[in-house]
C-alpha cells in the first residue's frame, strides 16, 4: 500500500469545517484525544512556531507529542513523539484498521484528508502513552478538526485577515471563528493582535469563565539580531528570562515568549534552565531559514499578507539588499497585498506553482499580476527550473509565499547541497 499517495487522495474531498465527522470517528477510535493532557495554539500567523517551541519545552519532562500542519519535507513531519517522527508502518496499519467513510446521521459521509489525519495523531499519541501534546489547529478554530480536545491552555497567537471566505468577512468574524478554541473554565493566551479581536476573545472568554493571559502583560528589551540566532530579555509577571534563540526574526520573538507564558502556565516540574535550552536548540525550519550563505538563501513560507509583512520586515532587518524572490502563492490568498509587500523589497521575481494541485495559483496568472508590481518577472512551471534560474543569478535568493513551495525548495536544495543549512557567521544587524 502506498499510504502516503492515499492520504494526500483524500485532500480531493477538499476543506469541510464542521466537528461532527472527527467526533463521530474519535467516538469509534474510544476517544484517544481524552488519553493525555494538551496545549492547543491557534492563530492567524506564528502558531507553527508557537506550537513547536511549547512542545521542545514540554519534552524536558514528559513524552511529549507534537502535531502540526503542513509538513516540510514529509507528511511524518506532521505527526512527532519525543522527537521521533509517526512511522509508515503505524500510518499503513491505522488506514487497513480505519476505513475513511463514517455513518453519520444514516448518511455515508466521507472524511476529509485533516480529519482523518487529526485523529490518527491522536490515536497514535494514546499507543505511544503521550503525558501532554502541543496541538496546531488547522483552519479557524471553532469548527477545526483538532477542537475535540479539552486543553489544559489554548493559545491565540494573532489575528488577521485570513481565509476570510471560510472564517468570516470581517476580523471580529474572524476573531469569533478563532475564539472557538476558549474552553470553559480553561485559561487562554494571547497574543499580539488589532484590540477589536481581543475585545472579541476577551468577551468570549469571560463568558467562558476563562482566565486571560496576554502578551501585552510583558516586557521585552535588549533584542539582538544576528544572522546566527537571536537574543532578548523577557520580564513577565513571574520572573526574568535571558533567551536566546537560533529562529531568526523579530516574530521568533513573539513566538517564543508566548511559549514562556504557557511554559509559566503548564510547565510546573520543568526547571526554567531546560525551558530556556529547548528554546535555545534550534531553528524553525520553513520560517526565514537560512539554507546557504554567500550568496544568501533564505527559505521562508510566508503564506498570507501578515506573514508576508512579516518577511518584509526581517529582510529589511538583516539588511539584505534587493534579493531575488522565488514566489508561489495558493489561489485562496490575497496575492495582489502580498506582491505589493514583496515589492518594497525587491524589484525582481520568479514565479512558479506550490506542490498543492487542488489550490496552486497558475505561474501564468502569477506572472500577469506580479508585472503590476516588478520591473522584472520570470515564470516556470515547476519550482525546480525557477530554483534553479534563481541560482544561477548568484545572488541573495528569498523562496517564499507558500509552505508548499517551500517543502519543495527543501527538497530541491537537499539535492543540490545536501540535507542541512550551512551554520551561519555572527553578523551584528543594527537594530
Amino acid at each position: 500500500m502506498d499510504a502516503e499517495r492515499f492520504l494526500f487522495s483524500l485532500s480531493r474531498f477538499g476543506i469541510k469545517l464542521g466537528l461532527q465527522p472527527t467526533i463521530s470517528f474519535t467516538q469509534k477510535l474510544g476517544n484517544p484525544q481524552d488519553y493525555f493532557r494538551s496545549v492547543h495554539v491557534g492563530g492567524s500567523n506564528g502558531k507553527g512556531s508557537t506550537t513547536t517551541f511549547i512542545y521542545r519545552i514540554l519534552q524536558k519532562k514528559y513524552t511529549a507529542g507534537l502535531y502540526v500542519s503542513p509538513h516540510i519535507r514529509n507528511f511524518t513531519e506532521r505527526i512527532v513523539v519525543s522527537g521521533e517522527e509517526i512511522s509508515w508502518n503505524f500510518i499503513e496499519n491505522f488506514i487497513k484498521r480505519n476505513r475513511t467513510n463514517i455513518n453519520l446521521n444514516g448518511n455515508d459521509v466521507q472524511l476529509t484528508f485533516f480529519e482523518y489525519t487529526t485523529a490518527m495523531a491522536f490515536q497514535y499519541f494514546k499507543d505511544k502513552n503521550v503525558e501532554y501534546a502541543a496541538i496546531e489547529v488547522g483552519m479557524g478554530g471553532r469548527l477545526d478538526s483538532t477542537n475535540v480536545i479539552t486543553p489544559e491552555l489554548s493559545v491565540i497567537t494573532s489575528i488577521s485577515m485570513e481565509h476570510a471566505d471560510k472564517l468570516g468577512g470581517n476580523i471580529d468574524d474572524i476573531a469569533r471563528e478563532k475564539g472557538g478554541i476558549i474552553k470553559s473554565e480553561r485559561p487562554v493566551l494571547l497574543g499580539r493582535m488589532p484590540e477589536r479581536a481581543k475585545a472579541v476573545l476577551t468577551k468570549i472568554a469571560e463568558g467562558k469563565k476563562s482566565r486571560i493571559l496576554d502578551i501585552e502583560q510583558t516586557e521585552i528589551s535588549n533584542i539582538d539580531f544576528r544572522l546566527d540566532g537571536t537574543s532578548f530579555k523577557l520580564k513577565t509577571d513571574k520572573d526574568v528570562y535571558d533567551v536566546n534563540l537560533r529562529a531568526l526574526g523579530n516574530h521568533q520573538v513573539i513566538n517564543s515568549t508566548m511559549a514562556i507564558l504557557a511554559y509559566e502556565d503548564i510547565g510546573n516540574g520543568i526547571s526554567k534552565e531546560d525551558a530556556m535550552a529547548a528554546l535555545a536548540s534550534e531553528g524553525i525550519p520553513g520560517i526565514f531559514e537560512i539554507r546557504r550563505t554567500n550568496p544568501l538563501i533564505v527559505l521562508d513560507g510566508a503564506h498570507n499578507s501578515e506573514a508576508v509583512r512579516t518577511l518584509a520586515s526581517n529582510v529589511k532587518l538583516y539588511h539584505i539588499k534587493n534579493p531575488l524572490i522565488v514566489l508561489g502563492i495558493l489561489r485562496d490568498k490575497n496575492s495582489y497585498n502580498m506582491l505589493q509587500q514583496l515589492s518594497e523589497i525587491s524589484d525582481r521575481v520568479i514565479v512558479t506553482e506550490p506542490n498543492e494541485r487542488e489550490r496552486r495559483k497558475t505561474h501564468d496568472q502569477l506572472a500577469r499580476e506580479a508585472s503590476f508590481f516588478f520591473k522584472d518577472v520570470e515564470k516556470f512551471h515547476k519550482p525546480e527550473s525557477a530554483i534553479d534560474a534563481a541560482l544561477a543569478e548568484n545572488t541573495n535568493v528569498i523562496i517564499t509565499g507558500s509552505l508548499y513551495l517551500v517543502g519543495e525548495a527543501e527538497k530541491i536544495l537537499d539535492r543540490k547541497f545536501g540535507p542541512n543549512s550551512l551554520p551561519v557567521e555572527s553578523t551584528e544587524v543594527n537594530t
